[in-house]
């Protein structure tokens, strides 16, 4: 199929009776126009269905008026809120966004990065830090900044906006010792949110507990019915379970079915958290104890800290807070 060639300013112009340069300045700064005048351009531009080509502004002013934003997975809810967040403070500043899928693998982002460094993007937001060292060479020949994302803590040596997910981890696990349970198993998947550093909060709290960290990891991502096989392993493995504390949601609400459907009580016999308090979490019965994090802020905050560096302007980049709800899984 052919491309149909696109309408241009001068189409635009004749079809109105006005000269190119007002057409130029209505599209630019609309209020500069007579209103009149004004209306009828707009009448022509979704009449012709005009496309602008933002191609001579990019090489003029050598900005490209959008943000490139690389997330390892464009389904998760927890990155649906994070695009969210990122969308409303980019459009409010004058910038599109443009979205790339790095499937967990820093390979496949490296690829995604060439790409949306192609396009003359301003600025990076990547939700991973593993990154290669043909990225990191990419985006410093490119001369633009970057900020990373669902991690924040002083270790950090590039600009980051999120929680300390080792810290909420071990918040969490903490309080679920604090009501009597001692053989906490952690699921945890490859392919998750930070799950190294959750997984770190758990065995640390564990162990200043003086009690053994026990955990199974998948290399998938995490879901429902995953959790469920996940669980059924671990009761075989450790048959002295009284508790699961899964790094994402999802896999806690797998765990929750499958305890029901094996007949067990929760939280009388097995006690359950996650991280995320993601909806299918807060709405099954009884209701799962998780760790409620910020992520539309953390889109929010990721922008406006981006937009600052291409500005030429350095923030500090503190830690976003957390709040643990209890829920109805871990105390009846």
């Amino acid at each position: 199929m052919e491309k149909n060639r696109r309408p241009t300013m001068n189409d635009v112009a004749k079809r109105v009776g006005v000269t190119k340069m007002t057409v130029s300045r209505y599209l630019k700064y609309p209020h500069k126009v007579a209103k009149k005048t004004g209306e009828k351009i707009q009448i022509a531009l979704d009449e012709l269905g005009y496309i602008p080509n933002r191609v001579p502004d990019i090489l003029s002013n050598r900005s490209s008026k959008t943000l490139g934003v690389i997330l390892p997975s464009l389904c998760h809810s927890v990155f649906q809120q994070v695009i969210a967040g990122i969308e409303t403070v980019a459009e409010e500043n004058g910038y599109q966004v443009m979205l790339a899928h790095g499937s967990y693998s820093a390979e496949t982002e490296q690829q995604r990065i060439e790409s949306l460094l192609s396009f003359n993007v301003d600025g990076l937001i990547l939700a991973d830090s593993d990154h290669t060292q043909k990225s990191l060479k990419m985006i410093q020949t490119a001369g633009i900044s970057y900020v990373e994302i669902m991690e924040s803590t002083p270790k950090n040596t590039a600009q980051s906006v999120g929680i300390d997910n080792e810290l909420a981890a071990f918040s969490m696990v903490t309080l679920m010792i604090e009501r009597g349970f001692e053989h906490i198993v952690c699921l945890n998947v490859k392919k998750g949110i930070r799950t190294s550093n959750k997984l770190q909060g758990y065995v640390d709290a564990m162990e200043d507990a003086g009690l053994t960290p026990r955990s199974i990891t998948a290399k998938a991502e995490s879901s429902v019915s995953l959790a469920r096989k996940m669980t059924t392993k671990v009761f075989d493995r450790y048959p002295d379970t009284d508790a699961f504390f899964c790094t994402d949601d999802e896999l806690a609400a797998g765990v929750l079915i499958e305890c029901q459907n094996q007949g067990l009580s929760v939280p009388e016999q097995i006690g359950i958290a996650g991280i995320h308090a993601l909806d299918i979490g807060q709405s099954m019965m009884p209701k799962l104890a998780s760790v409620i994090t910020p992520d539309r802020e953390t889109g929010e905050h990721a922008a406006l800290a981006l937009l600052s560096q291409i500005h030429g302007a350095q923030i500090d980049i503190e830690p976003l807070g957390f709040d643990i709800d209890e829920g109805e899984s871990l105390s009846s």
